[in-house]
């Protein structure tokens, strides 16, 4: 039963772009994997030529230093055994790269925030490549301990259960009606902790965007799983869930962004090249950016497939919960991808969400909505996009483009919203 807000009356007038309302598992294109090509230009270190060390002519300094050395006297046993003894020890990460990093490791790296996530998801990224389902596993019971749930998926329900099986057997453990979990925990704490989780989910994509985001496997699975978390009847599993793959979702339109500016610069390269007459022309380089071409819009329409499965599996539903920090994440978020990727989402598909919240009952949601309404209309390129929707929802729109115009004119001005939707109780201050 998908969780909702009780007034949507007047969303269900409108047109949903979502395909079903029952997606439990992303719907990710399956696409033929080939060969990855070496041709992506800028990826690759240029390769210097080996010399033959025959041909090496050595230095006086280099000559002195050889000759000091074969007239050292040899150092006794005793200091031998010394020497053995303090070079033993071996540094953590080398003697804990057989074990990976452990669920529980990456939770209070996350929680106490004196960790460098950069090294906590590399350390865990060389566990997976060892070993893909144990990875995978770990990876899966951060996100549950996360949700401040007690369970934990073994090796055997991951390998022979359904995402909906999984997450049953979880929800024994919680309360439906239970407040107590990380992301609400009181004091500073819990920012502390959103925080970390934030960055983390940032991270890992932005590590694996030339490889593992490609594998049809890592994120694919685990999309899927939080997908279904994010249906739960449980609020901790429910709001853990989507902020993870809100944040998931950002970072993946970043890395789609860059790709896209890759396709385009490489593809007038190619243009470029192909232009020259058959004497000026190098074949060799011509058919080296073909295939970069063919491998970037590889990458862009799985990048595509993965960003559409998110947001009709979660965003969709998600964005009308009758939390108001479900629905403000979903906003957030939101904004940022019309921002960030207008090619894909400066539609009225996606903007009409944003008009949607505009009468939200919540100050928070509507303070979102705001936000990214300031991001967008102080954007000149993206005035005509925004026609449509400024005339479609005008009736509610006037004051707030007020404000956004007046944030964009006079920057140090701040805003505050008061409970009630009209627009008439704002204090600029």
């Amino acid at each position: 039963m998908d969780v909702q807000q009780s007034d949507e009356s007047s969303h269900e007038s409108l047109e949903d772009i979502s395909g079903s309302d029952s997606d439990f598992e992303v719907q990710l294109k399956s696409m033929k994997r080939r060969k990855p090509t070496t041709a992506l230009l800028g990826l690759q270190s240029s390769k210097r030529p080996k010399r033959n060390a025959a041909h090496v002519i050595p230095s006086p300094r280099t000559t002195a230093a050889s000759s000091t050395r074969a007239h050292s006297p040899q150092p006794s046993p005793l200091s031998q055994g010394k020497t053995r003894r303090q070079a033993s020890p071996r540094p953590e990460r080398e003697r804990r790269v057989n074990q990976s990093m452990s669920a529980h490791d990456m939770y209070e790296a996350v929680r106490s925030g004196k960790s460098a996530m950069v090294a906590v998801v590399d350390e865990w990224l060389d566990g997976y490549k060892q070993d893909r389902e144990a990875g995978m596993l770990e990876l899966i019971n951060f996100f549950v301990q996360c949700c401040g749930c007690k369970g934990m998926v073994s090796r055997e329900m991951f390998n022979s259960m359904q995402n909906a099986e999984i997450i049953s057997i979880l929800t024994k453990e919680f309360n439906e009606d239970s407040a107590n979990y990380p992301l609400c925990s009181p004091g500073p704490q819990c920012r502390k902790f959103r925080a970390g989780l934030c960055e983390f989910a940032q991270v890992l994509v932005h590590s694996c965007q030339n490889s593992l985001l490609y594998d049809e496997y890592l994120f694919s699975s685990l999309l899927a799983l939080l997908t279904g978390f994010s249906d739960s009847q449980v609020r901790a599993f429910r709001h853990t869930s989507s902020l993870i793959a809100m944040k998931l979702m950002t970072a993946i339109v970043q890395v789609a962004v860059v790709v896209f500016a890759q396709l385009k610069t490489t593809q007038r390269r190619y243009d470029v090249e192909k232009s020259k007459t058959a004497e000026h022309r190098a074949s060799e380089k011509v058919e080296e950016l073909q295939a970069t071409i063919s491998e970037l819009q590889e990458r862009q329409e799985e990048l595509s497939s993965v960003m559409n499965a998110t947001f009709r599996g979660v965003f969709v539903h998600r964005y009308r919960d009758r939390v108001a920090e479900i629905r403000a994440v979903c906003i957030e978020e939101l904004g940022v991808w019309l921002r960030e990727n207008p090619v894909n989402f400066l539609n009225d598909g996606y903007l009409k969400y944003l008009g949607w919240t505009l009468h939200d009952k919540q100050a928070s949601v509507r303070l979102q909505c705001v936000r990214a309404l300031q991001g967008l209309y102080k954007e000149t390129d993206f005035i005509g996009r925004l026609e449509l929707f400024t005339s479609r929802f005008k009736v509610g729109l006037p004051v707030y483009l007020f404000v956004c115009v007046f944030i964009s004119c006079l920057p140090s001005y701040s805003i505050v919203l008061s409970v009630s939707p009209t627009p008439f109780p704002l204090l600029l201050s």
